[in-house]
């Protein structure tokens, strides 16, 4: 689904991405790679295998758009070091594109890690042009739009019979867009749109306006 806000060419994908066709840049918010790792090292008893998936989500999408960036808008990771990061490290060694990380909240890891991963790091935001790019929402000035995550909005949808369903979104309010949570093994918080928002939700890998700004 393609979109244009403020001159800015802006590319949704189903698969919780955006793209940004200007710069051939993709953009993932909230992976939180390793997470499920994370909860086996304490005990609890999670599948493996969602890293594998995840990243292969990324190949897709990067060879399906032709990306020569990838930017995550913070938490790449959920914690620290475990076994999950030698599998990220390993399908890093095979890339070829260049990866960024705007450091979140649970990017804890020393910041050596990541230049030995040749991963470039930016403390706050970075900015393109009219676009700002965060973690969190920031402040921007007139004329810039900012896009970020770590909220891993949700928006929740009612039948007749009372049954509800929880979505993951991607939420534009104002001069923002909120990324829904790329990883697999993440929550989400439920939004509350004003009437000029949008919203558009993905459900079977599909993307679908639930609001469309003028409701």
């Amino acid at each position: 689904m393609r979109l244009t806000i403020q001159e800015i060419d802006i590319q949704l994908l189903a698969d919780k991405m955006v793209f940004l066709p200007a710069h051939q840049l993709l953009l993932i918010a909230d992976a939180h790679f390793t997470k499920e790792a994370h909860f086996r090292k304490h005990g609890i008893a999670i599948p493996a295998g969602v890293i594998h998936r995840d990243l292969a989500r990324i190949d897709a999408a990067k060879q399906h758009m032709q990306a020569k960036r990838i930017v995550f808008l913070g938490d790449m990771f959920h914690s620290a070091h475990n076994a999950g990061m030698e599998i990220f490290l390993d399908w890093r060694k095979h890339q070829q594109v260049s990866i960024e990380l705007i450091y979140g909240n649970h990017d804890i890891l020393d910041r050596q890690w990541y230049t030995d991963a040749n991963i470039l790091c930016h403390a706050e935001q970075l900015t393109l042009g009219h676009l700002v790019l965060s973690h969190d929402t920031c402040q921007v000035e007139d004329g810039q739009f900012n896009m970020h995550g770590h909220i891993h909005p949700v928006v929740r949808l009612y039948g007749k019979a009372k049954q509800s369903l929880r979505l993951p979104c991607f939420w534009i309010s104002g001069n923002r867009m909120v990324l829904p949570a790329f990883g697999s093994f993440t929550g989400g918080f439920a939004i509350n749109p004003k009437t000029h928002d949008q919203v558009f939700a993905i459900a079977d890998q599909e993307l679908i306006a639930i609001h469309d700004g003028t409701m």
